[in-house]
């Protein structure tokens, strides 16, 4: 290696370990984004008269140039291990050279992978392993060289996955710094399995009763109970053996069989104690996310899902329930049970649970306060910029008139009950559709209205998503006050009472009295309703930490952090964003997650995004990122649309847990948007050559668009004067002017 190639190396290490060290220390208890909607990775500081100063080299600046200048049954919804099969084996990246990509658990043996890097030149393997755990430190790098690498898997650790297939993650660098992750596939079977975690459950629909188990052979299973007999579908890990009401007082027993390895494993649910049957907790149900249960808590998954029914139900609660021997010893010490509790719970706001016993009795009372089901509370945010909406670029048209005879995807979905907003989008996300009522169903129908009125069933999936995402871009704004009050009350969190009721009112000061000839000054203020609600809390606290409460108490009540914001607003922040991004797609029959995680502008900030999956593929989307300012308006940009997470790893860090970083939500999908629009024959958005420039400025000059969006190849270097020169051969004159944009790899101009 010279000493440039190791130069290299050192930065690019060194830009990852600082990396991890920020996002490790990042401090915010909230879900929020400091990414302004405005810019792509970058500030463009526009002066009052909309363009920025700056030269005609790389970067981003404003030019004018005059003539002489030149220039299923048994199957819950969702995802599991045994998704259709994606072949990795092969790519124009890495090929990966293995007498078999499919590991027995039962051996135990490490898994040895042998790479070839086909006409590259990769020099650094830093990092292998699963996606969903970052486990880079169960790969051990036995050899490489330039082109070629041997790598182990440690067999202890591919053995405690469960049966199916994974995505591992194969991250390597080039001598230019480029970091290129490349995924491969494995299969993990067991050719010893033996089901495991066999469950007699009530609690899945009123009257069926299901038996549910785990088992590493992937295959079928014979399921006994009380003597009846089936045979699952290969791959379920549930079976229903009765759609009638069964006694629930007395015993039952059930065997589950591994067609495989003939081994099998029994449980025998014992009657219940006579006074949960007296006290009526087996027949007192509740229902929530598809599923009905009795209000007998048996083990800590029921538990969890008490907990996760309370916090939905939008208000200070509590159910009193009847509790198996195990879990009420367990309480025993309520604050340890309750923190481990909390790590099984999916709820995306702060909440305090709650527990109560009495004496040695099993029947108890768990509680969620401060919910704050409170009414969903506009910002009162208000856009100065406007957005500029461009058939060339927006690839959205009202239908005239709205056709609202089309079955919507979603209706073919198992109908759930819903109670709020956040409910609503707990169920969409979760595969159901929803039966909304009151708030809940202004904004599911709000968005039914959004596909009739933009999408039909003539699009492919991939154009529905182009459609959502260039609205969401282009027409929701994002809410700087929202974002404002977060980090105000990141900032007093740690100040003084006094200090912090000081920074208080230097913020509402600056907020009413300041005034900026700015075209983006409401990125620096707090909208009326805040400073009111500011000003209310600051009274009323007692300290530091009572303020800080009350503020965070009603900034989790802001439409902005919601679908609510986008719908009934028009504008939110990320959160709320990509929520309506998911209940858009899933309206549409289109797998989607909302991702959370963090991204970089100026250090790592909490963000949320998206994931979808089309045809076994899964792809990122960001569309609080899908935009930016130029000329004094707001244009939609598509470097954040479809790609793989070799793109968003530049600038994106998921949340290890989230149900986006499961293994089979790796990305490896990447539209290529910019290779996909063709400008003139054997030329598109992608550019190469001037000759590629002068194509793609044609095309949008002859679309009526001054705006123009390139992706740059990396030997190309065009500057502001290669656009310019474009413009006027397209416009036939002799003077343009441009507000540009070099950010990146993409070169985004406005010519006039």
């Amino acid at each position: 290696m010279d000493r440039k190639d190791a130069k290299t190396t050192s930065r690019t290490l060194l830009t990852l370990f600082l990396a991890m060290i920020l996002l490790l220390i990042v401090a915010f208890s909230l879900t929020a984004c400091s990414i302004f909607t405005g810019f792509i990775k970058g500030q463009m500081g526009l002066d009052s008269s909309g363009k920025e100063g700056g030269d005609s080299s790389d970067g981003s600046g404003s030019l004018v140039v005059d003539p002489a200048d030149g220039s299923g049954e048994d199957e819950d919804p969702g995802i599991t291990h045994n998704d259709p099969i994606v072949d990795l084996e092969e790519s124009d990246i890495v090929t990966i050279n293995a007498d078999s990509l499919i590991y027995d658990k039962a051996s135990r043996d490490n898994m040895t992978i042998n790479a070839t890097h086909e006409g590259k030149d990769y020099y650094q393997i830093l990092g292998m392993g699963l996606i969903n755990d970052g486990e880079q430190k169960r790969v051990d790098v036995l050899s490489h060289a330039r082109g070629y690498s041997r790598v182990m898997l440690d067999g202890e650790y591919l053995s405690t996955l469960s049966a199916g297939n994974y995505y591992i993650y194969y991250c390597v660098a080039d001598t230019s710094g480029n970091i290129y992750n490349e995924p491969f596939r494995i299969q993990i079977t067991d050719s010893e399995a033996v089901p495991t975690d066999v469950k007699i459950d009530y609690d899945v629909d009123f009257p069926n009763t299901y038996v549910t188990f785990h088992c590493d052979c992937g295959g079928k299973h014979t399921v006994s109970f009380d003597g009846f007999s089936k045979e699952t579908a290969e791959g379920a890990t549930r079976a229903l053996v009765t759609g009638v009401a069964i006694d629930k007082g007395i015993s039952h027993t059930a065997v589950v069989t591994c067609v495989s390895t003939s081994r099998s494993s029994q449980v025998t649910k014992a009657a219940p104690p006579s006074d949960a049957i007296s006290g009526g907790y087996l027949n007192n149900y509740y229902r929530y996310l598809g599923h009905i249960a009795d209000r007998y808590v048996e083990d800590d998954k029921e538990a969890a899902d008490l907990f996760e029914y309370l916090a939905y139900q939008g208000d200070d609660t509590d159910m009193q329930v009847f509790v198996s021997a195990e879990i009420r010893e367990k309480l025993n010490d309520i604050s340890a049970y309750l923190t481990m509790i909390r790590t099984m719970i999916n709820v995306p706001w702060s909440l305090s649970y709650g527990c109560s016993t009495t004496g040695s009795s099993r029947v108890v009372t768990f509680s969620v306060q401060n919910a704050d089901s409170g009414a969903v509370i506009s910002t009162g945010y208000e856009e100065a910029i406007p957005y500029a909406y461009d058939p060339a670029i927006s690839h959205y048209e009202a239908a005239d008139p709205v056709d609202k005879t089309r079955q919507l995807a979603i209706d073919s979905k198992k109908v759930v009950t819903v109670r709020n907003v956040a409910e609503l989008l707990a169920v969409v996300e979760a595969g159901y559709c929803p039966d909304p009522v009151d708030e809940a169903l202004s904004i599911y129908n709000k968005a039914r209205d959004f596909c009739y009125t933009y999408l039909n069933g003539d699009m492919t999936d991939a154009e529905k998503l182009h459609v959502i995402y260039d609205y969401l871009a282009g027409e929701i704004d994002y809410d700087y006050c929202a974002l404002n009050l977060f980090r105000l009350i990141a900032k007093i969190s740690e100040m003084s009472f006094d200090d912090a009721k000081d920074a208080l009112d230097d913020a509402i000061y600056d907020a009413e009295y300041t005034t900026v000839d700015d075209p983006q000054y409401h990125s620096k203020v707090l909208s009326a309703s805040m400073i009111a609600r500011i000003t209310e809390a600051k009274n009323a606290a007692t300290d530091t930490g009572d303020l800080v409460a009350k503020l965070k108490n009603y900034l989790q009540r802001l439409a902005a952090f919601s679908a609510e914001g986008v719908f009934n607003d028009g504008t939110a922040v990320c959160e709320g964003i990509s929520y309506a991004f998911m209940l858009l797609a899933r309206i549409e029959g289109i797998e989607c997650y909302q991702i959370t995680g963090y991204a970089t502008q100026d250090g790592w900030v909490e963000h949320a995004w998206n994931k979808v999956r089309l045809d076994g593929v899964w792809y990122c989307i960001d569309a609080t990122w899908g935009n930016i300012f130029m000329n004094g308006r707001k244009y939609v940009t598509h470097r954040y649309f479809m790609v793989d997470d070799g793109v968003f790893n530049n600038d994106h860090i998921e949340t290890v847990g989230d149900i986006g970083a499961a293994v089979e939500n790796l990305a490896i999908g990447n539209l290529e948007y910019y290779k996909s629009v063709e400008t003139a024959t054997g030329r598109s958005l992608y550019v190469k050559n001037d000759a590629d420039v002068n194509a793609a400025v044609a095309y949008f000059y002859a679309l009526g668009s001054h705006y123009v969006e390139v992706m740059v190849d990396d030997a190309y270097h065009p500057t502001a004067e290669t656009f310019g020169n474009a413009y006027k051969k397209a416009a036939s004159s002799s003077r343009y002017s441009i507000v540009y944009s070099n950010e990146g790899k993409m070169f985004i101009a406005y010519l006039e």
